[in-house]
């Protein structure tokens, strides 16, 4: 990613993250489950856990994004932790898909093209990572 792709995600999530989580949560999680009915089973927690953690996730990322292949260990922790919970590589194009939704619904009229592909870009990255420390 360049320096102006992780400064877009950084400022966008900042002003992300001014919403509520529960309010995130259900926003991301309604979304993902009214398109992939069939994943509502990987998500055993109350609507505020599961969102406290995909937060959390989110959070771990954004910190380490202009350092992410330094953060191998750590990607592959929570890789091999979301594959406990029966999140593998194959969901992950669903969970882009409903990331970017509520991205773009929660950032609002500030959303644009290049905020998008930053997050596009940074998605399929860690994407990327988790997938081979599967491997």
């Amino acid at each position: 990613m360049t320096e102006r792709e992780i400064l877009l995600v950084k400022s966008s999530w900042k002003v992300f993250r001014q919403i509520e989580p529960t309010t995130l949560g259900d926003l991301f999680y309604g979304h993902l489950l009214h398109k992939n009915p069939s994943l509502a089973s990987l998500f055993k927690y109350s609507l505020e856990r599961q969102s406290g953690l995909l937060i959390n996730f989110l959070n771990t990322i954004i910190f380490h994004l202009e350092e992410l292949h330094n953060r191998k260990q750590q990607i592959k922790e929570l890789a091999e932790l979301y594959a406990g919970y029966g999140i593998t590589p194959k969901y992950y194009p669903y969970i882009t898909e409903a990331l970017l939704y509520t991205l773009k619904k929660g950032i609002g009229k500030d959303w644009n093209d290049e905020i998008e592909n930053a997050w596009l870009k940074g998605n399929e990255e860690v994407n990327k990572l988790m997938t081979e420390a599967l491997n």
